[in-house]
């Protein structure tokens, strides 16, 4: 809490006769939620505050012994803040509730700092006095303990003993490659070759082979990423020194989140390989194309013939243009992406050894789905190393195929139906009807989500934990009213002239104003006063006024190495310098130590976290108020320049170089509330998810 709660307090305790150690007490209890022998020594801020509120003098340094020199008068002052005030001491029921709430977050994280600020942020929402430090993280190593050893009984209950045995072993042995396991499965694709796509497809098998598909089924993602990564910082040889249980849930997550991952990089590859083998064949398809022109020459010239000829008669002229009508109608011209089906026919044999592991993979649908049902076909065919398609077996994998796969030549309709399989297997992923269970992106809506029957019994708990109604209409009725609202503002400023409404929406354009002289004369006197800034300097009183350190940290930093480490996190990810690099411009610091830092940055909710305290202090100050509405945003995705080695990399089409698009979204009191990084050419869901996030802010 901040010392401005302070004066609440004030204004309550100017209504009575409280003394002045009393309304001390007041303000403690009400700023931090605990009681002012928690500290040994009163800080000398808090000190200079009250005194400048009751206008009085204020002392340096003073302890509570110095403050009261009769022990009941402290009692008496204590039970009169709790009681004015509404805290309490917590019961054991009350210690049992936090516990169990303390188990329900260590779903989402198991950080003990955050999991301690999350204990006094309850004690205080409670309206309970905050206990010692000692005890929450008592209660916090309690919790953590438990929480683990029952998952790790769990796993083993689970998964049996043998085959943990096999896990824990496969992870430090070594790979063909010169890697352990554990770092080969944990590295990421280089490209999205082929090649690269059957060394995924490995990894998977070997998943498959430590039977990794068929347990921890119900984890979160967010908790078996969380001890994946855990177990990924650290050497295979270090990692086999963890004592139990976190040694076996660090082993069980790891194998299970790498297939999650693996799967998900085996289908975003897959996707970018069809996508590049229709864009080859597609390729200089109008010079393949005849044009319609020269059928129109045709057909104009075959009618001037027949007028020419004057000795048949009204009956044969007409039998003659029927005759023109339907040649002409047959000899329409194929489409372009019907070209580009025929081409990739031709072309379906460098890419037949991937179908033929994608087929083996265990794909699902909701009911009965064209796509699913060609795989089998396919993995029964191959099976019999055919390379014929069946007169009797005849896929309906739509309209645009169906020609090629019921045509005579059957072994073109088996080209045609593993084409027709591959791209129908792509739309699919993409609108979600098939999936794979094993995923963390193509999962089906049901693990995606939440399931029916789990919403059923605990969605009154997700909606007191978001302060929302239960009822749809209760929600969406302030929605509509600021939607009714704001088309009554438009449908005005129509009939005002102010805008124009065709197909779109057209403004007038704003005629510039000139500068008002006072505004410059204010500009200079501001610079004059504000004078020049070091980023440095700038970066640590803002980190002064909202804590960046300390939330990126967990708690305080306790050395100014520590700050230093920090920024260079930061700084290393912003600038794409490496570690080492970084440890040459800052010499306190190694490159072990950023390294570290530069792994505090990649946790997205710290660092969101973070970055919003800075926003919100920013929005904070009465001039923002005067830059525009806060209920406005707006977003745009730029491309950022990387290797051509990053497999989600995309060519830009301007600049021809590896670049993958980062997506923002500015508020038009300015500063940046979301960001994220597309590796896709689809845009909504970045656009819907950044609108939620500042609806939350």
């Amino acid at each position: 809490m901040e010392l401005r709660h302070l004066r609440y307090f004030i204004a309550v305790a100017e209504t009575g006769s409280l003394t002045e150690a009393a309304k001390r007490r007041l303000g403690f209890l009400r700023m931090s939620g605990r009681l002012l022998e928690a500290l040994r020594i009163v800080p000398g801020t808090l000190w200079q505050h009250l005194g400048a509120q009751f206008n009085v003098e204020a002392p340096d340094l003073a302890s509570l012994r110095a403050l009261y020199r009769r022990g009941n008068t402290l009692f008496e002052h204590q039970q009169l803040a709790c009681q004015a005030l509404g805290f309490r001491w917590m019961t054991e029921h009350q210690r049992r509730y936090l516990v169990s709430m303390l188990r329900e977050e260590l779903e989402r994280t198991i950080e003990r700092d955050r999991l301690l600020l999350f204990a006094r942020r309850w004690l205080y929402e409670h309206r309970l006095i905050i206990v010692h430090e000692r005890m929450l993280r008592k209660m916090i190593a309690a919790s953590v303990q438990q929480f683990e050893t029952e998952l790790a009984a769990s796993i083993q209950t689970s998964v049996g003993a043998a085959l943990l045995e096999r896990w824990r072993a496969s992870l430090t042995g070594e790979h063909g490659s010169g890697l352990t396991v554990q770092t080969w499965l944990w590295a990421a694709p280089a490209k999205h070759s082929t090649r690269r796509i059957e060394e995924v497809l490995k990894r998977i098998k070997l998943l498959y082979s430590l039977d990794v598909q068929n347990h921890l089924i119900d984890r979160p993602a967010a908790q078996l990423r969380r001890y994946a990564r855990r177990l990924a910082c650290r050497a295979p040889a270090a990692g086999a020194r963890i004592k139990e249980p976190g040694r076996t849930i660090e082993v069980a997550c790891f194998l299970r989140y790498c297939l999650l991952s693996a799967t998900d990089q085996l289908i975003l590859m897959v996707r970018r390989r069809v996508a590049d083998l229709w864009r080859h064949a597609r390729a200089n398809a109008d010079q393949s194309a005849p044009h319609w022109a020269e059928l129109f020459q045709q057909l104009l010239a075959e009618l001037g013939r027949l007028v020419a000829d004057q000795q048949i008669t009204d009956a044969q002229a007409r039998q003659r243009l029927a005759d023109l009508v339907t040649l002409h109608e047959q000899r329409r011209p194929p489409s372009k992406s019907q070209i580009t089906r025929d081409r990739l026919i031709e072309a379906i044999r460098p890419v037949r050894g991937l179908l033929r592991e994608l087929v083996k993979q265990p794909w699902q649908a909701s009911g009965a789905h064209p796509v699913t049902e060609a795989m089998t076909v396919l993995c029964h065919l191959y099976e019999r190393q055919a390379r014929i398609l069946p007169d009797r077996i005849r896929p309906d994998l739509g309209s645009v195929w169906r020609d090629a796969i019921t045509g005579l030549d059957r072994e073109r309709a088996f080209r045609a139906l593993e084409v027709g399989t591959l791209l129908g297997l792509r739309r699919a992923l993409r609108n979600g009807s098939v999936w794979i269970e094993h995923s963390l992106s193509f999962r089906s809506r049901e693990q995606l989500f939440i399931p029916e029957q789990r919403w059923a019994t605990e969605s009154g708990r997700h909606y007191s934990r978001l302060s929302l109604p239960s009822s749809s209409a209760q929600f969406l009725a302030p929605v509509l009213e600021r939607l009714k609202s704001g088309l009554q503002s438009v449908a005005a400023a129509a009939e005002a002239g102010k805008l124009r409404i065709d197909d779109d929406l057209h403004l007038k354009a704003l005629e510039a104003e000139d500068e008002d002289p006072e505004v410059i004369k204010l500009r200079a006197s501001l610079n004059h006063r504000i004078g020049e800034a070091q980023l440095p300097e700038l970066i640590l009183a803002i980190d002064a006024q909202v804590r960046f350190s300390w939330i990126m940290l967990g708690r305080e930093p306790r050395s100014p190495d520590e700050l230093l480490m920090v920024y260079a996190g930061i700084l290393a990810h912003g600038t794409a310098l490496s570690a080492a690099e970084c440890a040459r411009m800052i010499p306190q610091l190694s490159a072990s130590s950023i390294r570290q830092a530069m792994r505090w940055a990649a946790d997205e909710r710290r660092l969101g976290e973070a970055c919003a305290a800075v926003l919100d202090f920013m929005h904070r100050h009465p001039i923002a108020a005067t830059w525009g509405r806060d209920d406005l945003a707006s977003s745009d995705m730029m491309s950022m320049e990387t290797s051509k080695r990053v497999w989600q990399a995309r060519v830009d089409p301007r600049r021809q170089t590896p670049s993958v698009g980062i997506y923002t979204h500015v508020s038009e009191r300015w500063g940046i509330f979301c960001s994220a990084t597309i590796i896709l050419s689809g845009e909504l869901t970045i656009v819907l998810a950044g609108g939620e996030e500042s609806q939350a802010a």
